[in-house]
């Protein structure tokens, strides 16, 4: 009888397992990739890359764990990074990937200039058909970050057109990407790791409106959503809340303006102001901004990296709300109040705020942000623009933008002068010797643990510029059919939406079919 029941049950759970691979699973995770789903181009740089693989991963402890590598060890000089690969791994058209393959994703990021930085990197030499040295320039601790974030491309199908219809080695298989509607998946019969358990995964593009609008009619099977409509889930969907370094702040033009030509567009003559700045600073309302704007669905924001090992001691950072000092500090640095604006020199204090169009968490952020400063006498007028059209305007004028990430690299990106006017890090022309001097330092450290006091030094000088105004750290939300489960997914980097599908073949349907 005990052997009938166990029969019995074996049989039940089969059932149930069958049922769970069988299933479509149907998303709608946020952005759209503009350039497609190519990792030299950037897919896969703040979310798991989910058509390729990576060498290494951070687990949900944020520790590096092997993917593709086996071992990964670094040379006494710190200028060679040995790595054994896995053996036996296909891409998903069934050819093997090797040695070759890496070290020509690695040549073409760097040859094509990507937003991988890989100019440390001097040479990537095949020891064999599963080694691989890689030959930097100078010792740079960071530069095992990029064996997170670029994933890997094979050499025989890798072309202009690559990012359209991706071959790769990570867990799901491209099948159609329908621009501006669908991307459709499965999973990859030659993956090495835990098999999906869904038949097959579509993702939906659309915008806030529409994800919600699918979600009440039971379109969807998981949702990134806005906040305004965590209270308002239909009854078949759960609210996950998850955390993440998704951070959304102020980047201010730190130069004045240099000339009307329009191809010198750079500098702001009052963002440039370290008064206006502080003064802003004093009378940013953080709390309100997490509390009323965002219904407690956010966490106040003081730097890029708060709460991470590299990220500026706690108590460094957090200005006081304090509008009778911010007046004082304006007053005493010769910006009068005529007509309820400021003014000095014949300047006036107004600036025009960038935000991208169509998202509603950075509109309601700017427009607070202009409604807390114009008792100040400075006027913002907030605007909605596409990233191509923000980019024309972001030197001379403030953005609202958003970054976040588990490598402390995007510390200097974003404040070392040496990327000044480089892509959409350091847009505002931030410059300080001494700031890059304590980046550099953390960079050429003897070892990880030996970076953090400097990654920490540069950010309370930072702090004391000012060259971004914080806001708030988002908690990213996600409305789930009940029957979804998604286990027990890590803290989210920038990007609402892709980052939560890192561990998605462990994610498991738990109701019956």
């Amino acid at each position: 009888m005990r052997r009938l029941i166990l029969l019995l049950l074996c049989c039940c759970f089969s059932c149930l397992a069958i049922a769970a691979t069988d299933r479509v699973l149907t998303l709608a995770l946020g952005a759209e990739p503009d350039a497609g789903f190519d990792p030299i181009l950037g897919w896969g740089k703040y979310n798991r890359p989910l058509f390729q693989s990576t060498l290494l991963r951070r687990n949900k402890q944020l520790e590096l764990v092997g993917d593709l590598a086996t071992s990964w060890t670094l040379s006494a000089d710190r200028l060679t990074w040995q790595v054994s690969l896995r053996k036996g791994v296909n891409f998903s058209d069934g050819t093997a990937l090797t040695a070759e393959d890496v070290k020509f994703t690695f040549d073409t990021a760097k040859q094509i200039a990507s937003i991988h930085d890989l100019t440390n990197l001097e040479s990537v030499e095949v020891v064999s058909d599963g080694e691989l040295q890689f030959h930097l320039q100078q010792a740079d601790i960071t530069f095992i970050d990029n064996f997170v974030s670029l994933a890997i491309v094979p050499k025989a199908n890798y072309g202009p057109q690559y990012g359209l219809a991706p071959i790769g080695s990570g867990p799901l298989k491209f099948v159609r990407w329908d621009r501006n509607q669908q991307l459709i998946m499965v999973p990859n019969p030659y993956y090495y790791g835990q098999k999906l358990q869904f038949r097959k995964v579509v993702v939906i593009f659309s915008d806030e409106d529409s994800r919600y609008s699918r979600l009440r009619v039971g379109q969807l099977d998981l949702s990134a959503i806005a906040p305004r409509y965590a209270q308002l889930l239909p009854p078949a969907y759960r609210l996950w809340r998850i955390d993440s370094v998704d951070n959304r702040g102020i980047a201010w033009p730190m130069l004045p303006k240099q000339g009307n030509n329009i191809s010198n567009n750079v500098g702001n003559d009052v963002s440039s102001d370290l008064a206006i700045r502080s003064a802003i600073d004093l009378v940013i309302d953080r709390k309100v901004l997490v509390e009323q704007l965002l219904e407690g669905h956010a966490t106040p924001a003081y730097s890029i990296a708060d709460g991470l090992p590299w990220g500026p001691v706690a108590q460094v950072s957090k200005p006081q709300v304090d509008p009778e000092a911010a007046v004082a500090l304006l007053e005493k640095n010769g910006w009068q109040l005529q007509g309820g604006i400021r003014h000095r020199n014949g300047v006036d204090a107004s600036m025009t705020l960038y935000y991208l169009a169509g998202d509603t968490v950075r509109q309601q952020l700017a427009l607070a942000v202009a409604q807390m400063v114009k008792p100040l006498g400075i006027q913002i007028t907030p605007v909605g623009k596409s990233w191509e059209a923000i980019y024309k305007q972001m030197h001379q004028q403030p953005v609202l933008f958003g970054f976040g990430s588990h490598s402390a690299t995007e510390v200097r990106s974003v404040h070392h002068s040496q990327y000044r006017g480089q892509g959409y890090f350091n847009s505002g022309y931030y410059s300080n010797p001494a700031v890059d001097k304590a980046l550099n330092e953390a960079q050429h450290a003897p070892s990880w643990q030996a970076s953090l006091p400097y990654w920490q030094s540069a950010q309370q000088l930072i702090a004391q510029d000012k060259p971004w105004t914080w806001l708030v750290n988002l908690k990213h939300l996600y409305a789930a059919n009940v029957c979804l489960d998604f286990d027990s997914p890590g803290i989210e980097a920038h990007g609402h939406g892709w980052p939560l599908a890192n561990n998605i073949e462990y994610w498991h349907w738990q109701c019956p079919n």
